[in-house]
């Protein structure tokens, strides 16, 4: 059996060959599952999440251009769990996935774009109006429950709640937009 370098497999991949893909797969999923496991402790969404980065990849292919197949795939995990915590948690867990990206990512692509993301974010929160922007933070980084921002702001729950899930909706969609770009 022929070892193909990261470079050669791209290059058959985006010529639909199958057996490059498997290759990929072979040589990266278990990286990519203890890269998840170590965040969500939980070995069904791991394996879905590495099955939906496969999926992508495979759906991409000749799409996109990578330079570094490895840190390539470990953001792709990294975006499929932020995904899913926002979906699941929309909360303080969230945001903190943000702001812990640790130093896993190999190469510098990885970290440049998990930096890039960061400021991205991080841009984008400024942008808020000032109430949004306060509900946000309050129940992100001070882990506030909808309640206790609605005394503290002097407004209903009810109002905090459509607040909080209009702009965590528009965060997602930011997100997902800004990962398109890659």
């Amino acid at each position: 059996m022929i070892l193909y370098t990261d470079t050669q497999l791209l290059d058959l991949l985006a010529q639909h060959n199958r057996d490059a893909f498997d290759a990929l797969y072979d040589r990266y999923w278990e990286l990519l599952y203890n890269a998840a496991y170590k965040r969500l402790k939980d070995k069904e969404q791991c394996k879905d999440i590495i099955q939906d980065v496969f999926v992508d990849l495979w759906c991409r292919r000749g799409q996109v251009t990578i330079s570094n197949v490895k840190a390539y795939l470990l953001t792709a995990v990294r975006f499929q769990i932020y995904k899913l915590v926002a979906r699941e948690k929309a909360g303080p867990a969230f945001f903190e996935l943000y702001e812990t990206i640790d130093a896993s990512t190999s190469g510098a692509e990885g970290k440049l774009i998990e930096k890039e993301l960061m400021d991205h974010v991080k841009a984008w929160i400024d942008e808020l109006p000032e109430k949004k922007r306060q509900i946000f933070l309050l129940h992100t980084q001070h882990d506030k429950s909808t309640k206790e921002i609605a005394n503290e702001l002097s407004i209903s729950q009810k109002t905090v709640q459509n607040q909080l899930g209009a702009t965590i909706y528009r965060l997602r969609l930011h997100i997902a937009h800004f990962f398109m770009m890659f």
